[in-house]
């Protein structure tokens, strides 16, 4: 259970830090420019992009963590 726990803790801190590190390189001029012109715009944006990451995280989390045989926590 506890070790269930650490691999699937593991895994997702790899994944958000991927994510973050890509954010942050690609989006981060164009989010910023987007932030001073159109507010709306920015807000839900951003909004979809952290409900697109928490649905594209789970997604691969659930499928790599099925591949190695261990049961999701959640």
């Amino acid at each position: 259970m506890i070790r269930n726990f650490i691999i699937e803790l593991s895994v997702y801190a790899v994944l958000v830090i991927g994510y973050f590190l890509v954010v942050l390189r690609f989006l981060a001029d164009p989010l910023n420019a987007l932030f001073h012109t159109n507010l709306t715009l920015y807000g839900v944006l951003a909004l979809g992009l952290i409900l697109v990451q928490g649905v594209v995280l789970e997604a691969i989390t659930s499928f790599l963590l099925e591949r190695l045989g261990l049961e999701l926590l959640g």
